[in-house]
C-alpha cells in the first residue's frame, strides 16, 4: 500500500515535469519566433516595409527651361506603384536655400534633374562636379560666392548664369544629415569624379548616381526613367544602372555613362 501510494507521486511528479517543460518549450519557441520576426524587419529596405523615410524627392530643376512633364509624371507613377510617396519640386521651388535644408527633409531617394557642370580650379585642372541651383545674382549669397562655396557657372544649353553648388557647400553647409539616402543627379558631369559624391556620403548619403560626361538632355531623361523602371522592379542600385547601360547605352555622342558611387 505504501508503496503503491510512492508510486503515484513520483508518476504525478514525473507528468508535473513533463508538462512544465513543454510549457517551457513553447514559451521559448514563441519568444525566439517574436525576436526572429523583429530582427528580420529591422533590416528591411524602406521599400518593403512602410516608415518615416520611405520617401521620393524628385527635384525638376529644368522644369521651365526644359519642360518634359510626361518623364516627371510617369516616374512618380513607378514610384508609387513601387510604394513611395513622392514629391516633386519644380523650378520655382529649386534655389541654393532648398538645397541647403534638403538633408532635414528626410527623403531616402533623391533624384535631380538640373543643370550640371564640371568645376574648374585656377591652376587649370577639372576638380568635382557642381549642382545648378538657382540663376545667378550678384546681390544674393555675398559672403558664400566670395568665400567660394558658390561659384558662378553658365549652362551648356542656353548660356544662362546660375550659382553652382560645390562638393564643399554639400559637405560643410548642408543642414543636418541624409538618412541613408540614394542620389541620382541626372546632369551632365555629375559622376565626372567621385568628389561630389564623396560630399554626399560625409553628410549621410549611402549611393549615388550620375553621369561621367556631357550629355544629350534627351540621353539623360531616358536614362532617368529607365533607372526608376528597373530600381522599382527589385533590382538594387548598381544591378539597376547596370541593366540602365545595358538597355540604353552611352550617349552615342559623347559616349557619356552612367555611373553609380557606393559609399
Amino acid at each position: 500500500m505504501g508503496k503503491g501510494i510512492v508510486g503515484q507521486k513520483k508518476r504525478r511528479k514525473a507528468k508535473v515535469r513533463k508538462r512544465n517543460l513543454k510549457i517551457i518549450l513553447l514559451v521559448t519557441s514563441f519568444v525566439i519566433t517574436v525576436l526572429g520576426a523583429i530582427l528580420y524587419f529591422s533590416f528591411l529596405s524602406p521599400l518593403q516595409v512602410g516608415s518615416a523615410t520611405h520617401d521620393a524627392a524628385i527635384i525638376d530643376g529644368l522644369s521651365e527651361d526644359f519642360p518634359n512633364p510626361k518623364l516627371i509624371n510617369d516616374m512618380k507613377h513607378l514610384l508609387e506603384k513601387a510604394g513611395y510617396r513622392v514629391t516633386i519640386f519644380n523650378s520655382s521651388d529649386v534655389s541654393v536655400e532648398f538645397f541647403r535644408e534638403l538633408p532635414t527633409m528626410g527623403y531616402s531617394l533623391i533624384i535631380m534633374r538640373v543643370h550640371g557642370g564640371r568645376i574648374q580650379q585656377p591652376m587649370g585642372l577639372f576638380i568635382g562636379s557642381g549642382i545648378f541651383a538657382e540663376p545667378f545674382d550678384e546681390k544674393k549669397y555675398e559672403r558664400e560666392y566670395l568665400s567660394g562655396y558658390l561659384l558662378k557657372g553658365i549652362t551648356y544649353v542656353g548660356g544662362k548664369e546660375y550659382f553652382v553648388i560645390t562638393p564643399d557647400y554639400v559637405r560643410e553647409k548642408f543642414e543636418g544629415r541624409f538618412p541613408n539616402s540614394i542620389v541620382v543627379i541626372l546632369s551632365c558631369y555629375s559622376a565626372w569624379d567621385r568628389v561630389l559624391a564623396s560630399a554626399f556620403f560625409d553628410k549621410g548619403a549611402s549611393a549615388f548616381v550620375g553621369i561621367d560626361k556631357k550629355a544629350d538632355l534627351s540621353y539623360l531623361d531616358r536614362l532617368g526613367l529607365e533607372f526608376v523602371k528597373h530600381f522599382t522592379q527589385g533590382s538594387d542600385i548598381e544591378e539597376a544602372v547596370e541593366k540602365v547601360m545595358e538597355t540604353v547605352g552611352p550617349d552615342p555622342d559623347t559616349g557619356a555613362k552612367f555611373v553609380c558611387y557606393k559609399k
